[in-house]
């Protein structure tokens, strides 16, 4: 019966999520309402500055985190499965002793059964911790929600001041050849009143997209969970049903201690492959740390977009192939390159292990 690691189908998908967390970062700092005129964007820059040095270091800090709990939750669960492996060799032995021997081998595999749902429940916690992540994920609906309000809002402004700006050319027409400096003036507002509705148009597109890629990375994350859960509901049913075997074959040892043996190498060789599908923990460390890398050097970006405009370059939208760039020269293995093209990925493991 081969006991089954569900980790290789979601690694792509962690690194996926941490940088949709650096997209949908981005997006906010384009997607906050526009200063009205020349003399708020310095107070606009700087607030996008303060809110890329809030959010970063949360999600920062969040996706360290979870890769350290991950690392912490594999090398634990190496450790456990390797020292199973070491029992069954000393169960081996002891089915070749007296009879003395088979009490001892009993204990060596109630020993196990505990060790085994220790390990049970570190696999557990790792899957709390990204359902923890999740949520997280979860909570940037709300901030689309309220950024969608503030794009409605300069709409409904907009529409009141040119309305206004009507009524004055009204008053400045009644007025005569009194009133056309004033005129002038409404007709300015107008104009002005125009493009506050073009942005908050703009706005409101751009925060539908945002929300539409969040609603799709939840989605896709929750399919994903779902299937880990199912899948350690089965891994723990695989575990029950090798350890009830086990039971068994320690009460039938002293009739069939051949038969043992057979059981025990088999369920060696299972548990060997188990660690080496552990492996891809250490792909999934390194391509979360170039992320998490990558996510602290927004806040630098925008405050060089900053000082940019400030020495005169004009308002610019910040360039992503920055961090893009940056980002792909941090990889180390072929997969990471294949990710950021855009390539379907199969995760493999290494062929071989070494027990410690």
């Amino acid at each position: 019966m081969a006991l089954f690691w569900p980790g290789a189908g979601w690694l792509g998908i962690l690194g996926a999520l941490a940088f949709i967390g650096v997209g949908v970062a981005a997006w906010l700092q384009l997607g906050v309402a526009s200063p009205a005129g020349r003399d708020d964007v310095p107070a606009y820059l700087e607030q996008r500055q303060a809110f890329s040095e809030a959010v970063m270091p949360v999600w920062c800090r969040q996706i360290e985190s979870s890769r350290s709990q991950m690392e912490e939750a594999v090398a634990e669960l190496a450790g456990r499965f390797s020292g199973i492996v070491d029992k069954l060799d000393a169960a081996l032995h002891l089915s070749n002793a007296t009879g003395a021997g088979e009490a001892s081998l009993s204990q060596v595999f109630s020993h196990s059964e505990a060790q085994l749902g220790e390990v049970v429940s570190i696999m557990k916690a790792a899957l709390e911790s990204k359902h923890a992540m999740l949520a997280r994920i979860r909570e940037l609906e709300q901030f689309t929600r309220e950024l969608r309000d503030m794009a409605e809002g300069v709409a409904s402004i907009a529409a009141q001041t040119n309305l206004l700006a009507l009524n004055a050319a009204i008053e400045a027409a009644r007025a005569g050849p009194a009133g056309r400096g004033f005129a002038v003036v409404a007709q300015e507002v107008r104009h002005l009143s125009n493009r506050s509705a073009e942005t908050g148009r703009s706005i409101s597109d751009r925060v539908g997209k945002i929300s539409s890629a969040i609603v799709a990375a939840c989605h896709a994350a929750t399919e994903s969970s779902a299937a880990e859960d199912e899948a350690m509901r089965s891994s723990e049913g695989t575990i029950g049903n090798v350890l009830r075997e086990f039971r068994n074959l320690t009460d039938a040892m002293a009739q069939s201690s051949e038969l043992l043996k057979q059981e025990s190498v088999a369920i060696k060789g299972e548990v060997g492959e188990a660690l080496v599908q552990l492996q891809f923990q250490d792909r999934v460390s390194q391509m979360l740390g170039h992320v998490h890398h990558n996510m602290e050097m927004l806040p630098v970006v925008m405050e060089e977009n900053r000082r940019d405009y400030e020495a005169g370059a004009g308002l610019q939208a910040p360039d992503p192939q920055i961090l893009l760039a940056e980002l792909e020269k941090t990889y180390a293995m072929a997969e990471e390159h294949a990710i950021h093209r855009g390539e379907m990925v199969t995760a493999k493991a290494s062929d071989e292990v070494t027990f410690f």
